[in-house]
């Protein structure tokens, strides 16, 4: 009796650790409508008025890594052994301990934004979800948003002060930041995000990005040509895009995925 009990112990922890899986394995990303509105270039334009920004739709948080280990099993190219390094340079998911394991040592980032991904593999994931990465417009438009419940004067100074800050040795979760009043949150804070249009290293041929406001990013003499000289984060923030390459896989840059409305 005494063997028969342990054996039902141990099975019903295996069904609640397969259930909890299960639950993590079918869980989809909540997106979220973000109205239409206008945005204000960063950089200053030949009308110099703001972007028209149709209503889209956005993801609420940033991808995390147990999201990204579905898209790896279902997409073998993508894998850390297997990926082009065209595509995504040595970083490539350098936190994981193999393909398909993210590593009992990771437990804690299981929920945590996945980072060490190139543009190409950010890309990649959100075409297999039948989404697209949100553009400079539509990221800096959501973005901005209000914020709630944050203990500071302005969305600006807390922005400032986490770049201030050095990158933590074990990212937190998704969701320990702040939500705005689109419901999005850790637009800032947690880490940095991929957008489409990101520098000029990505044609910007396409028509929700191209404007001259990111091409003036490159620029040596941009910092002129901007709308508001006061405007640090913005500077931080439009510097850090255009140092990028699309294959370059950093420790503190993430995604989210956006959707257009049709």
């Amino acid at each position: 009796m005494k063997y028969i009990l342990t054996i039902l112990l141990l099975t019903g922890c295996f069904d609640v650790s397969n259930a909890q899986q299960k639950k993590t394995v079918s869980f989809e990303k909540k997106m979220l409508k973000i109205p239409a509105g206008n945005y204000k270039p960063f950089f200053v334009t030949k009308s110099n008025k703001p972007i028209k920004v149709a209503a889209f739709k956005m993801d609420e948080s940033a991808i995390t890594n147990s999201e990204f280990l579905l898209f790896v099993t279902a997409n073998p190219q993508w894998r850390k052994s297997k990926v082009n390094r065209l595509f995504a340079d040595s970083n490539y998911l350098r936190d994981w301990e193999s393909d398909l394991v993210i590593g009992k040592k990771n437990i804690n980032i299981y929920n945590s934004p996945v980072v060490h991904v190139s543009w190409f593999a950010a890309q990649a994931y959100c075409k297999w979800k039948n989404k697209r990465l949100p553009t400079v417009a539509e990221w800096e438009l959501a973005g901005n948003a209000a914020p709630k419940n944050i203990k500071y004067t302005s969305l600006t100074e807390y922005i400032l002060g986490w770049y201030k800050k050095p990158n933590l040795p074990v990212l937190p979760n998704i969701k320990t930041t702040y939500q705005n009043v689109y419901g999005l949150y850790d637009m800032h804070g947690l880490i940095w995000e991929w957008t489409f249009n990101f520098n000029s290293f990505i044609s910007s041929g396409d028509s929700r990005g191209n404007t001259e406001d990111e091409l003036k990013a490159f620029c040596a003499a941009g910092a002129i040509n901007v709308v508001d000289k006061t405007d640090y984060a913005g500077f931080l923030r439009f510097s850090y895009r255009g140092s990028l390459k699309g294959n370059y896989c950093i420790a503190n840059l993430g995604f989210r995925c956006a959707k257009t409305i049709e």
